[in-house]
């Protein structure tokens, strides 16, 4: 079990770095864009056209890539009170039952995103003329991601053997 957690966490270790990578990018990209377009609508009351568009999908992109960071570091939002009330044994079934339903969640946004994508393969947006597939990757690509990073977590704390081990596994 411990060869099947090690090879996939070396696996996504690349991908963990070109997404931190990626969101800073997005994230700086996007933080120009906004700044522009406030400058140019205040400053010579001409705003750009694309700006507004441009921002949205980047932030589409920031918010389901920032998720997977998120899952991998245990820092979503969570109700932890009945993994802490309860003994380890109870608190552990309840993390595994929760990891599973981020499993099967993310299974079914896959799966729905790649039908979406195909339904509107020949849209193009508005005011950029970007294919929407661009926008609408960020979708399964970050549930992809997501569960990935489950699936370790998962393995992980099966193998867990008390609570200060599961929260170790949980942060590493």
């Amino acid at each position: 079990m411990d060869s099947v957690i090690h090879f996939l966490d070396a696996k996504l270790n690349f991908v963990r770095q070109a997404v931190t990578v990626l969101i800073i990018a997005i994230f700086v990209l996007m933080v120009l864009v906004v700044f522009s377009q406030v400058v140019w609508r205040f400053a010579f009351n001409n705003p750009f056209p694309w700006s507004e568009e441009l921002a949205r999908y980047l932030q589409v992109w920031l918010i389901l890539l920032a998720s997977v960071a998120c899952i991998r570091k245990g820092r979503h939002l969570a109700v932890d009170f009945f993994t802490q009330a309860f003994p380890f044994r109870f608190a552990k079934i309840l993390k595994l039952v929760s990891y599973a339903c981020i499993l099967i969640f993310t299974a079914v946004l896959f799966t729905v995103s790649i039908h979406l994508i195909v339904i509107t393969i020949h849209q193009i947006t508005p005011a950029i003329r970007l294919p929407i597939i661009v926008v609408y990757l960020a979708f399964p690509v970050s549930a992809l991601l997501m569960f990935m990073e489950t699936l370790v977590l998962l393995l992980k704390i099966t193998g867990a053997r008390d609570r200060a081990n599961m929260e170790a596994l949980e942060n590493e």
